[in-house]
């Protein structure tokens, strides 16, 4: 008897709807090849070919070797064969993809509406507390069911999973009796689905009790940490684009640092300032954290002052708190109104002695934002900043679209004190791979713009020093150097014994990036100091705090180096340059903790 597997055909499921893709489509216009007088021209589809009419997409291809622009079917574009598709479901295996279409034509209907209003040049649209609740939970798991969180689950077993929260997921896995991620991310998609959003918020708990709770948290802090606003370009020259993973991208710092179990690169925070939803070539639905001001709101001094030390402790998730700003703070938008309050003197009051309870006859008022042609291109530079890795990017204009890959291309690429755009490391690069393809793309276009981008330090160069450096060290290690190599393969400050089944660090051929990073440690202390001056003493020690408490989740030799640097730099005893035979000189009582011993304390 053959299997329900067996039996159930594959299906191409769009990741980006098609209500969605349409909005930049255009009719399919065969070329004409039959004879004159055929009255059956272009009737029939040919093989490979499309139906008259049928709807079409401008697409990039950056999948193979060289970049094309292609005209490609609504149909088979932004999707994967059987990508919600669950084999373990014996009843039917595509019962998630059917769900997932039921969300779209809800939330297709809303957006329909939204849209055909802004092209009948409203300014502005009205929607339910219901509607805007589904229009929101539609955001997060267009995010959620991207190809990057299916490459995130997708994997045979629990071995394959690598992610830094893999020791909660897998206990999360044993608990429910689930033998695969990717059993995980359906569960999480239906759980999603599923909840009801009730005005009271009850359903913060429902989720918790039937979604995996890491992403359950962050399900619930995109909806209630972030507000949404619909923005379009003031020139109708400008649009944006919808790259392969569009719903996933957002502006906001990140913090990036090696796994020790990888040995690759990965993001230790990040902060969502902005998240980016594109509904058409001239529309886009941009979400925006609480953190950022709001001018009605901040007319309140105290909740002016609780946004401002949120957005401090935020910083300090950071290695480079004084960086971790938004780049967007500027854009022209604010909270939507709503049928319970009005604005008096600048600042929101309720309506009728309400309460401001969430009730579900709320109606919230949308305006529809224009946003000049620097906002609109440092939306579509982030989008395409952080798709270096993808294989698609759809456009609606041919000449919109070559002007915006000009403007990437040819932007500068400091876009603040260290942070720089188009970072190029040493080949291979996919950064520089991704930037030539952009390059063959604007020349189909009619374009001879070339890239303008920034090379970036490779860590290799701190090894080549470190070998240089290690050859001058003295041959048998110094008190120093023994107290560092006891640190070498601690990981952090938390470390509770030496690991020694692995080697971190420790050795002269990297002491030369410990020393730099110390240095590092120091100037942001500094600087951080000077920038909080003005501020009350409380808040400049709770920012040191947490400053200390970042510093504490880097190796411990480096922190040690931190110690041995601020006490003598303090003393003003340490020399500009110094050897390595130096460094036996400055002893202090950090370095009886490394010993293994407590420093005496004066009795007060």
């Amino acid at each position: 008897m053959a299997s329900q597997s067996d039996n159930t055909k594959s299906q191409y499921h769009h990741f980006v709807p098609r209500f969605i893709l349409r909005n930049f489509a255009h009719p399919f216009e065969p070329q004409s090849d039959a004879p004159k007088g055929t009255s059956k021209r272009g009737k029939r589809k040919k093989r490979g070919g499309y139906y008259p009419g049928e709807p079409m997409l401008h697409t990039i291809n950056l999948a193979g070797n060289a970049a094309e622009v292609v005209e490609a079917p609504v149909s088979k574009t932004l999707g994967m064969t059987d990508m919600y598709r669950d084999f373990a479901d014996a009843s039917n295996q595509h019962s998630l993809e059917e769900k997932l279409s039921k969300l779209e034509c809800r939330v297709g209907e809303i957006i329909g509406r939204i849209r055909k209003a802004f092209e009948a040049g409203d300014k502005d649209v009205w929607i339910t507390r219901p509607e805007r609740d589904i229009l929101r939970k539609f955001l997060f798991i267009m995010k959620y069911r991207s190809l990057e969180y299916h490459k995130r689950f997708f994997h045979e077993s629990e071995d394959g999973y690598s992610l830094d929260d893999k020791e909660r997921l897998l206990k999360y896995m044993h608990e429910k009796g689930y033998k695969k991620p990717l059993d995980v991310w359906f569960e999480n998609i239906k759980a999603m689905l599923e909840v009801k959003m009730d005005p009271e918020q009850k359903w913060m708990d429902w989720l918790m009790k039937h979604a995996y709770h890491d992403d359950a948290k962050w399900f619930i802090a995109h909806l209630q940490a972030m507000y949404l606003a619909l923005c379009t370009p003031s020139d109708k020259n400008d649009e944006f684009l919808l790259t392969e993973n569009a719903y996933s991208i957002f502006e906001g710092p990140q913090t990036m640092s090696i796994n020790p179990d990888t040995n690759q690169l990965e993001c230790r925070a990040y902060t969502e300032f902005h998240c980016f939803s594109v509904v058409s070539p001239k529309l886009i639905m941009v979400l925006r954290s609480f953190m950022l001001p709001v001018p009605e709101e901040d007319a309140n001094e105290a909740i002016r002052t609780s946004r401002e030390k949120l957005l401090e402790r935020n910083a300090f998730q950071h290695l480079d708190p004084l960086n971790s700003r938004s780049i967007l703070r500027d854009l022209p938008v604010t909270k939507a109104r709503n049928s319970y309050t009005k604005v008096v003197d600048g600042q929101l009051v309720f309506l009728d002695n309400g309460d401001g309870a969430p009730r579900s006859h709320d109606r919230f008022c949308f305006q529809f934002f224009p946003i000049s042609t620097q906002h609109t291109d440092r939306i579509n530079n982030i989008m395409l900043e952080q798709s270096t890795k993808i294989s698609t990017i759809v456009f609606k204009t041919p000449q919109a679209a070559r002007n915006t890959l000009e403007t990437y291309l040819q932007m500068p690429c400091e876009i603040s004190r260290d942070l720089f755009f188009k970072n190029v490391g040493p080949p291979p690069d996919t950064t520089l791979v991704f930037l030539r393809k952009l390059e063959q793309v604007v020349k189909q276009l009619g374009s001879n713009a070339t890239a303008v981008y920034h090379k970036a330090m490779p860590r290799d160069v701190f090894k080549i020093i470190g070998r240089t450096m290690a050859e001058k060290f003295p041959k048998e290690p110094t008190e120093f150097m023994k107290r560092y190599q006891t640190l070498g393969d601690l990981l952090n400050c938390y470390d509770m014994k030496i690991r020694t089944d692995r080697s971190k660090g420790g050795n002269g051929e990297i002491f030369f990036k410990d020393f730099d990073q110390s240095n590092k440690m120091f100037q942001m202390r500094v600087k951080i100091d000077v920038w909080s001056k003005g501020l009350h003493e409380d808040i400049r020690r709770e920012i040191r705090e947490q400053l200390h408490i970042v510093f504490c989740q880097l190796p411990a030799r480096r922190m040690w180096l931190y110690i041995k640097l601020v006490r003598h730099k303090l003393l003003k005893r340490w020399p500009g340059n110094m050897v390595v035979r130096e460094f036996d000189e400055f002893v202090g009582e950090e370095d009886t903790i490394v010993s293994g011993k407590l420093p005496a304390t004066k009795l007060m």
